[in-house]
């Protein structure tokens, strides 16, 4: 009966995301899966009913595949969620080819008719032992490794979250990470239990898990681009820099420059015209081609940040990331990265936060806060919750926030 209640869950979950506005790829991988569940959900409900000549198509075999559907479809909604998706995608398909092979293998078997089927599943399903001892085995290889591979991805993406945001809350996929905990359990279930009672009572539980955080889900890497378009990649102006002579500025797959012209900076890629007195030279060219970031022009860009970070106090931004800030400063986003990489010794998240730890303590000096709340405080200085400010202030400071209190014979409420 519960699997039953799985399966209506199933469905409904299904018909949510298919109405869902603004699917991303995520949505629609993880429609697909929940399909994919309903159907095994399904045919192990059938299962479960006397075989009779009937059902006999349905009970014989047709389950075979789907276990080896759940490790790729899991590995396919981790790589999309954590945009870590391959470019190749036509290779994809790879990740379904045991469960195609398999399918291939029995299709001698689908095709017997009803009373054929039935005579074979009474006097010729010895024959098959190999093949059922070594389908289970490649089960268990499958969910182990797609079990390693998703987890190595959400480490890749927790690095990623680091250079590109400076906050973690509902972006880092904690909820994604219990989800393949839970999936790694079914699995071993199916390894030690083998009992298909309490496999597919987990995998219902399991459904439920994963259609709520997957709808509830919102999306990360969904910021629009600081370039749009590939003649805007081409030149990015940036007004502030003090620059005399054309320098270098990044080492890329289509290198930088940047210039003065009419009181701007412009920095252009190779690709784009480089024009002296009006003419492009093929020297300039070939110098750009191993053009790096030079000092001068990242000890310019790194005072732009300082002086935007001091006077209109950007970090303070709750949901401030790697992309806005390059757009105040009117430069892409790879160069700030760089910039905050070499200048600060930091990445973007530990940059970002460590100013608003300063904030917070520069804030408590002032007289007139001591009527404020601690996390009132914390709040103007750019963290947006009580979880974040602690565990940012402990690793930035090494003492929590009440013990820097203490220390510094501040009374202060924490709420």
């Amino acid at each position: 009966m519960f699997s039953y209640f799985g399966i209506g869950i199933n469905l409904f979950l299904f018909v949510l995301l298919l109405t869902k506005r603004n699917k991303s790829l995520a949505d629609i991988i993880l429609a697909i899966w929940l399909l994919v569940i309903a159907c095994h959900l399904s045919l192990y409900a059938l299962s479960l009913q006397p075989v009779t000549i009937n059902n006999i198509h349905w009970a014989l075999g047709t389950a075979i595949p789907f276990p080896l559907l759940h490790g790729p479809f899991l590995y396919l909604y981790t790589a999309t969620s954590t945009n870590m998706l391959p470019k190749k995608r036509k290779q994809l398909i790879l990740h379904f080819l045991p469960a195609v092979c398999l399918v291939l293998y029995s299709i001698p078997v689908f095709l017997l008719s009803a009373e054929e089927k039935m005579n074979f599943l009474v006097n010729g399903i010895e024959q098959f032992s190999v093949f059922f001892s070594f389908h289970i085995k490649l089960v268990w290889v499958s969910g182990f490794i797609y079990m390693v591979w998703c987890f190595y991805l959400l480490g890749k993406h927790k690095k990623n979250i680091a250079s590109l945001f400076s906050y973690e809350e509902k972006i880092n996929l904690n909820w994604l990470r219990y989800l393949i905990y839970s999936m790694a359990l079914i699995w071993m279930i199916v390894l030690l239990v083998r009992n298909d009672t309490y496999i597919f009572n987990a995998v219902v539980i399991f459904v439920i898990f994963l259609g709520y955080f997957g709808i509830k889900q919102v999306g990360i890497f969904t910021q629009p681009a600081l370039v749009k378009s590939s003649k805007e990649a081409n030149t990015i102006i940036y007004d502030k820099l003090q620059i005399e002579e054309p320098v270098f500025i990044f080492e890329t797959e289509i290198p930088i420059t940047a210039e003065k012209v009419n009181g701007s900076v412009v920095i252009e890629t190779a690709e784009a015209k480089t024009k002296t007195n009006g003419e492009t030279t093929e020297r300039e060219k070939k110098k750009y081609s191993n053009s790096v970031l030079t000092e001068d022009i990242a000890s310019a860009l790194h005072n732009q940040l300082v002086k935007l970070m001091a006077g209109e106090k950007t970090f303070a931004e709750t949901q401030l990331t790697l992309s806005m800030l390059a757009g105040k400063l009117n430069i892409h986003p790879n160069y700030l990265s760089q910039v905050i990489n070499e200048k600060e010794d930091k990445n973007f998240f530990d940059y970002i936060n460590t100013l608003r730890v300063e904030e917070f303590k520069r804030l408590l000096s002032v007289p007139g806060n001591k009527q404020f709340t601690m996390m009132s405080l914390a709040y103007d200085c750019g963290f947006n919750s009580k979880t974040a400010f602690y565990r940012n202030f402990k690793n930035i400071t090494g003492q929590s926030p009440s013990d820097y209190l203490k220390q510094q014979n501040i009374q202060m409420t924490s709420e």
